[in-house]
C-alpha cells in the first residue's frame, strides 16, 4: 500500500515544525507519497500554524492543504482527519506533537498490507506502548516470533488505518454515540475521561467488536507531550526510544501470536493457556494488575495476583513480564488462579499485595 500521511495541526506552530522536519527525513518509496496538512481553525497562533503549513516543501508527492476557518475541537478535527481513509484508500494520521522514525512509512505501509485483510485488526499504531495506563508502572509484552504485539487499547501517538478498518469503526460509532458506563465492561476509569479524549470511545469500539490494534514492539513514533488540549505543561512521560534503523519487520498473524491483550492491558486467557496447557479446563480471565472491578468478572475463575482464601493453583512473581512465571510454573503463591468467590477482599491481605508487586515492577 501506498498510505497518505495525515497531519493533524492545532495552534502549536513549533510542534508543526519539528514533525514536519522529520517527516522530511524519512525513507520512501520511489512512487509518489500524498501529505495532507489539516489545520483546526480558532487558535491564536493559527496563522502562524498555516504558514508553516503552506510554506513546507514536500518533494515526494502532492501536498494538500485543510485549513478550517472555525474551531472543530479535537475529536472532530481528528475524526475528520481519519475519514480521509476512505477518499485515500488508507492513511498514516500523525498529530502534531509526534517525531516519527526514518523507517515509519517502510512499517506502516508493509503493516497495513499485511493485516489487511484480517477483520479483527482494528489499525496500526506507529507507537510501542511502554507502561500500563491503570497502574503507571511498565508494560512489557511477551516475546514470541513477532515484531508486533497485540491490544484492545486504541493507542494515539501514530496510527494507520485501511479504508474498511476505518469505515468500520465509523459505521459502529455513528451507532453507539453514548458515555461509557460500567455495563461496557471497561477499567471505571474510562467512564471518567473529558469529552475532548477519543481514544476511550475507539477501546470501547474494540472490547466490544472483538478487535485489537497491532502495536510494534519498537516505536515507529515518539510523543513530546507538549502544552495543549490534554497537558498544562510539557512531559517527558511518554518519550521512548525510536527503532531508526531497522527496514524489515516480522508481522506476525494475530492468530498466531501470543502477545495478545485484552483492554486492561492483560493477556487474554487462551493464550496464557498455551503457555500452560494445565489452566487448559478452567474459565478465567487475566488479572495481574489486579485492576478488574470483581462485581464485573464475566468467568468463575480469576488469574489474579489478588489475595484468595482458597487458591486452586498458584505462582511466584519472580520471572519478567509476569505471565513468565505461568508459563514455567515459578512456585510461589504470589499469582493465584481463584474462584471469583474465593478471592479475599480485605484491606490488609491487598494492601501487602499492592505493595509486594509495586516492589516487583519498580525493581
Amino acid at each position: 500500500m501506498l498510505p497518505t500521511i495525515v497531519t493533524v495541526a492545532y495552534n502549536r506552530p513549533h510542534t508543526l515544525q519539528r514533525l514536519l522536519a522529520s517527516l522530511a527525513t524519512a525513507d520512501y518509496p520511489s512512487a509518489e507519497v500524498r501529505l495532507v496538512i489539516s489545520v483546526d481553525g480558532g487558535g491564536q497562533a493559527g496563522a502562524a500554524v498555516r504558514q508553516i503549513a503552506a510554506d513546507f516543501v514536500w518533494p515526494f508527492g502532492p501536498k494538500e492543504l485543510i485549513f478550517h476557518d472555525h474551531n472543530l475541537g479535537l475529536i472532530t478535527h481528528l475524526f475528520g482527519c481519519g475519514d480521509l481513509a476512505e477518499r485515500e484508500g488508507s492513511i498514516i494520521l500523525l498529530e502534531d506533537d509526534l517525531v516519527v522514525s526514518p523507517r515509519f512509512y517502510t512499517y506502516a505501509a508493509a503493516g497495513l498490507d499485511f493485516y489487511a485483510a484480517d477483520e479483527q485488526i482494528a489499525g496500526l499504531s506507529l507507537n510501542a506502548l511502554w507502561f500500563n495506563g491503570f497502574r503507571h508502572w511498565p508494560f512489557v509484552p511477551y516475546l514470541d516470533d513477532g515484531d508486533m504485539f497485540f491490544m484492545q487499547v486504541a493507542w494515539f501517538q501514530g496510527q494507520a488505518y485501511t479504508a474498511a478498518q476505518w469505515h468500520t469503526f465509523r459505521t459502529w460509532f455513528a451507532a453507539n454515540q453514548r458515555p461509557i458506563t460500567a455495563a461496557d465492561g471497561l477499567h471505571p476509569l474510562f467512564s471518567h475521561f473529558p469529552p475532548t479524549d477519543w481514544f476511550p470511545l475507539k477501546t470501547r469500539y474494540l472490547h466490544q467488536t472483538g478487535r485489537f490494534y497491532a502495536f510494534p514492539r519498537e516505536s515507529l513514533t515518539v510523543n513530546f507531550g507538549e502544552v495543549g488540549t490534554h497537558f498544562d505543561h510539557q512531559t517527558s512521560f511518554f518519550q521512548v526510544p525510536l527503532q531508526t534503523r531497522r527496514t524489515q519487520f516480522r508481522y506476525q498473524p494475530l492468530d498466531t501470536a501470543v502477545a495478545v491483550y485484552d483492554a486492561y492491558q492483560e493477556m487474554v486467557a487462551d493464550r496464557l493457556k498455551q503457555l500452560n496447557p494445565a489452566l487448559a479446563e478452567y474459565d478465567f480471565v487475566v488479572d495481574l494488575n489486579g485492576t478488574r472491578p470483581l462485581d464485573h468478572i464475566p468467568t468463575p475463575y480469576l488469574l489474579t495476583t489478588r489475595p484468595s482464601r482458597r487458591p486452586v493453583a498458584s505462582f511466584g512473581l519472580h520471572m519478567r513480564p509476569p505471565e513468565a512465571n505461568i508459563a514455567h510454573n515459578i512456585a510461589g503463591g504470589d499469582i493465584v488462579l481463584t474462584a471469583v468467590a474465593d478471592v479475599d477482599g480485605r484491606w490488609l491481605p491487598n494492601w501487602r499485595t499492592q505493595r509486594r508487586n509495586r516492589t516487583y515492577h519498580s525493581r
